[in-house]
């Protein structure tokens, strides 16, 4: 019994491995002494490929309820289900972090199921943590048909056990993106559970890369791209799967589609970097040319992005009593840098233009980004 082998790499792949791992070395250098800014960039990109990743499936949510979640608050807006959903991804990816560096780390079977039975907890008819028992269909709700049939349930454990080895046995390959896509890939072919395989093979994707260790794995995680990019990510799987479950197949479009998503998300990283140092020195110039004390910026910085901030927020993010953060907020918004809206404890703050438009000043001096596989767009449409 076997699973997806890695296809052989050639020159352009290769010149995109290599210019992915400049961005990360750009990235590690920009990380290298902490900032101010450092935390909530790291937990805005949590947030955003929780985000990225349930959105695939359905449960979208706004940015502010991401980083709730990432935060461990209310949510503003996200319904029940949704929001149950989406806890629990969370659940998973903090673990995912957390074993980033754990010495005692080892990957099995066990684990990817524990981390199953997190995601879905909150819901034991998806019988989380185990596998399924029964023949499994991916349909394209958009077109109305079934895309692909996972193999005899029969099977699973087995070819399991083989996507375990064989991400063991791919130690000695020099790319853990290849590695990486790779797990994506057979996880998400062999479907082994009732409900969430994409999300878990997803996850596996950011377990491997965490393992790296070269840089945070907040910073390697590609799944915001392809929450941006689930037309496209849909068509490349159903070409490599071709209807069943066929471990022979060629995986190079796979791994060039995955390799293209690390490469796009890299520049985006690198470009929020940029916008991040940037953006926090001008927001420290306006804070004091507006008479609103210095704590107040990373408020300032979370509602330019487009964020709503509640009074709890801002007592977290300043560090401050709530009588303080009840202060402050009154003095942003008589600076005219916040609106807020609603009453008492549902009021909400945002962005004025005048806060905004800093922002929006340094992001459209950001470079835009390049597809590396400048053919691959066409030929997904194709």
């Amino acid at each position: 019994m076997t699973v997806f082998q890695s296809p052989d790499l050639d020159e352009t792949d290769r010149a995109v491995l290599s210019e992915i791992d400049q961005f990360r070395s750009e990235m590690r250098f920009a990380l290298s002494e902490p900032k101010r800014w450092t935390g909530q960039l790291r937990r805005n990109l949590l947030a955003k490929a929780i985000q990225g990743s349930n959105s695939i499936e359905g449960y979208d949510v706004s940015d502010e309820d991401a980083v709730a979640a990432v935060e461990e608050e209310e949510p503003m807006t996200a319904d029940q289900a949704t929001w149950a959903e989406i806890q629990g991804y969370r659940s998973a990816m903090s673990y995912v972090l957390q074993l980033a560096d754990d010495p005692h780390f080892r990957l099995d079977q066990s684990l990817l199921r524990s981390l199953h039975y997190m995601m879905l907890a909150h819901d034991l008819a998806k019988s989380p943590g185990r596998y399924r028992q029964k023949t499994v269909y991916v349909i394209d709700e958009a077109r109305d048909r079934v895309v692909y049939e996972g193999p005899d349930f029969e099977l699973v454990p087995d070819l399991m056990q083989d996507l375990v080895d064989s991400i063991a046995g791919d130690r000695g390959d020099p790319s853990c993106f290849v590695r990486a896509a790779m797990a994506h890939l057979n996880l998400v072919m062999i479907h082994p559970f009732r409900d969430g395989s994409g999300r878990m093979a997803r996850c596996l994707q950011t377990l491997v890369l965490a393992r790296d260790s070269v840089i945070a794995p907040q910073f390697s995680s590609i799944e915001e791209f392809l929450g941006r990019n689930t037309p496209d990510y849909y068509e490349v799987l159903a070409r490599v799967g071709q209807g069943s479950w066929q471990p022979g197949n060629d995986a190079t479009l796979w791994l060039r589609f995955s390799l293209r998503a690390h490469h796009m998300q890299a520049q985006t990283v690198v470009a929020r970097l940029r916008e991040a140092s940037l953006l926090w020195a001008e927001l420290d110039r306006l804070a004091e040319e507006s008479g609103v004390p210095e704590r107040a910026v990373p408020a300032m910085f979370d509602a330019s992005m487009g964020r709503r901030l509640r009074r709890s927020s801002y007592v977290k993010l300043a560090d401050v009593e709530e009588r303080t953060a009840s202060r402050d907020l009154q003095d942003l918004v008589d600076a005219r840098l916040l609106i807020a809206t609603g009453e008492n404890r549902g009021r909400t703050y945002e962005a004025t233009e005048r806060l905004r438009n800093v922002r929006r000043a340094i992001h459209e001096e950001l470079p835009s980004i390049s597809d590396p596989y400048g053919s691959m767009a066409a030929l997904l449409t194709s």
